[in-house]
């Protein structure tokens, strides 16, 4: 009888339902910000040194001679939102404060129109930007971009012959040329 009893109290421990602890869960949230930033390389300073004027007597007599003066640069141009690129001229153009006031003032000019572009290197990592300053009302042009973007982009300016037809006074000429990567 005893062993009888200890199989049935065996098999009452070893069939007792086992009753799950108590258990709860939650959900959380995990979260995170990035500011807007944009960030564009310095550029180097552009000095075409003396132009290419036609020293030669006739009609083209003191006019540009070369028919693109290039500066090519890179700078790296990175943005992680769409924003707006940026190309402003101060001037409007290389000035000088020579003053185009003579009495053959038509022949000549005070002021050399120039070209500044920033292009993507690869050819598509944004849309890119042209200033031509003989062109640009109110010396700024902006293109807003369609996402974020980094590029080790192109920054070229161009003085071209073909804009500058009359015939520039002597002297230094400058200009103060922006570029500027933010919101629109």
């Amino acid at each position: 009888m005893k062993k009888l009893f200890l199989a049935t109290a065996a098999f009452a421990v070893i069939a007792t339902p086992a009753f799950a602890a108590d258990s709860d869960s939650k959900d959380f949230r995990i979260r995170a910000n990035v500011k807007p930033e944009c960030s564009i390389a310095d550029p180097e300073n552009v000095n075409f040194g003396n132009l290419s004027i036609n020293r030669a007597p006739g009609t083209d007599a003191l006019t540009l001679t070369t028919e693109y003066d290039n500066n090519f640069q890179n700078v790296w141009a990175s943005c992680n939102y769409a924003a707006g690129i940026t190309l402003t001229t101060a001037n409007g153009g290389l000035t000088t404060d020579e003053a185009n006031d003579g009495p053959d003032a038509a022949d000549f000019t005070d002021i050399i129109y120039y070209h500044a572009s920033l292009r993507p290197s690869d050819g598509s990592a944004f849309s890119p930007v042209f200033l031509n300053t003989e062109s640009t009302p109110g010396k700024t042009r902006t293109r807003t971009q369609t996402d974020a973007f980094h590029d080790e982009a192109i920054l070229r300016i161009v003085i071209p012959a073909g804009v500058n037809t009359k015939r520039p006074l002597a002297g230094q000429y400058s200009d103060v040329a922006t570029v500027s990567l933010g919101p629109v």
